[in-house]
């Protein structure tokens, strides 16, 4: 056989071999391929032009290097500088150093507001990841039907599915201290007397009224996370130690909160990340008073930047925010490994 032939030949089992293989994937007898197919084949081409990659991957940078990049680096950019409202349309801002970020370091606002938010972090999203744990723990263990475990997570979501504006308008109206849901509930149910009423609105009480509304709408928040958690535990883990005599309390305390640990710290991360977006309610309900009594620092920040437009000050707040908030999950996330590196889950 000559080299041509033996070439021809080489060819022609190519393709049986192409088309058995097709036949074989789509389960079907062997049949031609597309002429479209055959014709990209033979010019060495792909099934797709170069510039679809290119399209796919060059729209997702664009618009990060849009709505992300460039207004950080924007940001950064002014906050040395002495930015304002004049001075950004004029052109002619002036460097200044670091002295925004001396002013903002130094002033009584910003350093009530930072008591704000370690109040709100620890009664508002400490709370909100407690109770939502406690309650995912009583639906799965307590509410026998799956339909009836269904039906309370719908109502329990439900909050959560509210936008945080329209949130913080219900509680407005429910905490009024005259006409105010709240305090008509508790004349009625006795706690005091019919010519009393709180002041959720005081200087004492704003951020607590804070604290109460955004618990409502978001501890179903960890409460789905620790609930799909408590799901996927392996029940033959609890099955051996009902075996082993374990009361309901030791299967609570040395099983399923070890092993929701994790879980548990993934659901306060979210919440303790949310904390520093906590502008809606704080601008709907309280505008941060009175007396400022209810400001938080990102609320401060939205205020210089939007209502007072100094976009240097404003944006030395957003980067300390970031520092701080970037500090305090680093610790947080050196803390868990670290604890899983003693329990061995990690090497």
């Amino acid at each position: 056989m000559s080299t041509t032939s033996q070439a021809a030949f080489v060819d022609r089992h190519e393709a049986d071999v192409s088309e058995r293989d097709a036949a074989r994937v789509w389960g079907t007898s062997a049949r031609p391929l597309p002429d479209w197919f055959q014709q990209k084949r033979s010019r060495g081409g792909g099934l797709v032009g170069a510039w679809v990659p290119i399209v796919l991957v060059g729209l997702p940078l664009a618009v990060i290097l849009a709505i992300v990049i460039y207004p950080t680096v924007w940001m950064f950019y002014h906050a040395f500088h002495d930015t304002n409202m004049m001075s950004l349309f004029s052109g002619n801002w002036q460097p200044v150093g670091f002295a925004n970020f001396g002013y903002v370091l130094t002033s009584d606002r910003f350093q009530d507001s930072v008591s704000n938010l370690a109040f709100y972090l620890t009664f508002g999203a400490t709370l909100q990841v407690l109770l939502g744990t406690a309650l995912a723990l009583i639906i799965y263990e307590l509410v026998r039907p799956r339909w009836l475990q269904t039906l309370v997570l719908i109502l329990l979501v439900l909050p959560m599915m509210m936008p945080p504006s329209i949130a913080g308008t219900l509680w407005k109206f429910l905490l009024q201290a005259n006409n105010g849901a709240i305090n008509h509930l508790l004349i009625n149910l006795g706690l005091m007397g019919a010519d009393q009423r709180i002041e959720w609105f005081s200087v004492d009480l704003s951020l607590v009224s804070l604290v109460i509304a955004d618990t409502w709408q978001w501890t179903a928040l960890p409460l789905l996370i620790v609930y799909s958690g408590r799901v996927s535990l392996p029940p033959a883990i609890y099955e051996a130690a009902r075996v082993d005599g374990a009361s309901t309390w030791q299967v609570l305390t040395r099983l399923t909160l070890p092993m929701l640990r994790e879980i548990i710290a993934i659901a306060f991360i979210l919440r303790f990340m949310d904390a520093y977006k906590f502008v809606d309610k704080v601008y709907v309900m309280t505008s941060g008073g009175p007396a400022q009594s209810s400001e938080l620092p990102v609320y401060i920040a939205f205020q210089k930047g939007i209502r007072e437009f100094q976009i240097g000050e404003a944006a030395a707040y957003a980067i300390i925010i970031f520092v701080f908030a970037a500090v305090l999950i680093t610790l947080f996330l050196q803390y868990l490994k670290r604890v899983m590196r003693h329990q061995g889950v990690t090497s």
